[in-house]
């Protein structure tokens, strides 16, 4: 009887760690293809930054241009502004306004 009692001790503890381990195999599982999915995940938002910072590098070197482009027409159209404002900017560059604002003038920028 003894040996019964044991033997049936057994099988349920056999049993029972049958079960955890079904249970931590298939939680292993499910954890594992939410690892894949996150990489999946993480791969497509690198893949985003990469392009956002190629078009901004893009936009930053077109603006760079155009900025160039604007000093260099100054440059060479001294007379055509009427009264051109020149200021350093913050890379140590001078600055000037194509459109000096004149205080009290409000001739032209109302947009009632």
């Amino acid at each position: 009887m003894k040996q019964e009692s044991e033997l049936e001790r057994l099988e349920s503890f056999v049993s029972s760690l049958l079960a955890r381990y079904n249970g931590l195999k298939e939680e292993n599982a499910k954890l594992s293809q939410d690892v894949t999915d996150k990489d999946g995940i993480i791969d497509d938002l690198r893949g985003s930054l990469a392009l956002m910072e190629s078009e901004r590098s893009e936009i930053s070197n077109r603006v760079g241009g155009i900025i160039d482009q604007i000093e260099q027409w100054e440059k060479t159209n001294p007379g055509s502004t009427s009264q051109k404002t020149a200021t350093e900017n913050s890379e140590g560059r001078m600055q000037a306004s194509l459109f000096p604002f004149e205080p009290g003038n409000s001739k032209g920028t109302d947009h009632d």
